[in-house]
């Protein structure tokens, strides 16, 4: 099993390429937080400033991509103070984008941004911190991010779909460079818990199988160290308890089946370790805030 893709999938994300930014001369654009939502910009040409809240301003350039995996405020400006709050570009539809532009000559920076959605209590998105900065230098990125600029520009029928699918693999291409580039020391959760090769193992093992009846002695068995030891550990490298982590993965994994299997509430909870309906229930409302029901009904998984 691929740890990535499992916690991609739990994640549920959704995602969309839905503005294009081509600025010129002076521009000033701000991005309120928003905490159950991710954002990613990709600057495909020029250069400009990017300001994240309570930190220094940061230079971009062409093949500089920004990931929020919770979108923290921001501004992106043709200053480096970032304060040219005055400078707001014109925001017209452009096909499948919002187009935000300004000036008509001069130097500028086109970029795109895309958002997306996920699961509330997606441990991936835990385990990212609060800004990832890459440089497109990886071939796949390269391939990918050509193919979205070129649907952009030529907007044939089917573009916003075929955009949109590009954008998905984007994703999970961004993350897997942002890993084979070894920033362990920015992540949590599970990715850093995975990263240690005494956990790893474990970590592995509860993903692909999380139904198991997990006690702390299988799971210290399957690290091949002490009781002691293991809860240690995962304190200390994932920030909870073997059983919190454990619970969590269940009910991930049912939110995932609540969203795209018609089996019942009493089949998902059996078939990720719940004992029965009620305690699988009422271990789904304290995490998500709803019963599995109302989740399954709900619009998105957020």
């Amino acid at each position: 099993m691929d740890i990535l893709d499992k916690l991609v999938s739990l994640a549920q994300i959704k995602g969309r390429v839905d503005v294009q930014c081509r600025f010129q001369e002076n521009w000033y654009v701000r991005q309120e937080p928003v905490q159950t939502q991710g954002q990613v910009h990709i600057v495909a040409e020029g250069e400009g400033y990017l300001k994240v809240d309570g930190c220094d301003a940061r230079f971009l350039e062409a093949g500089d991509v920004v990931l929020f995996p919770r979108i923290a405020g921001h501004v992106i400006s043709s200053s480096a103070a970032c304060d040219n709050i005055g400078d707001v570009p014109e925001v017209v539809q452009n096909g499948v984008f919002t187009l935000k532009k300004s000036g008509s000559a001069g130097q500028g920076m086109d970029l795109f941004c895309a958002c997306f959605d996920y699961d509330a209590q997606a441990d991936l998105i835990r385990s990212l911190p609060e800004v990832v900065y890459l440089k497109v230098e990886h071939p796949s990125l390269r391939a990918l991010i050509g193919m979205l600029e070129y649907e952009a520009e030529r907007k044939e029928e089917g573009a916003g779909t075929v955009i949109n699918a590009l954008f998905s693999v984007l994703l999970v291409l961004l993350m897997r460079v942002y890993l084979e580039q070894g920033n362990r020391e920015a992540l949590a959760g599970t990715l850093n818990g995975w990263q240690d090769n005494r956990l790893r193992g474990v970590v592995q093992a509860v993903l692909e199988s999380p139904e198991h009846t997990w006690s702390v002695s299988d799971m210290a068995a399957t690290a091949n160290m002490s009781r002691a030891q293991l809860m240690r550990l995962f304190k200390q490298q994932i920030g909870v308890s073997p059983h919190v982590f454990v619970n969590r993965i269940r009910l991930q994994q049912a939110a995932l089946l609540l969203k795209n299997t018609a089996d019942s509430v009493l089949s998902v909870g059996l078939s990720v370790g719940f004992r029965s309906e009620t305690h699988f229930g009422k271990a789904f409302k304290k995490q998500y805030g709803m019963s599995p029901g109302q989740y399954r009904k709900s619009d998105k998984a957020d």
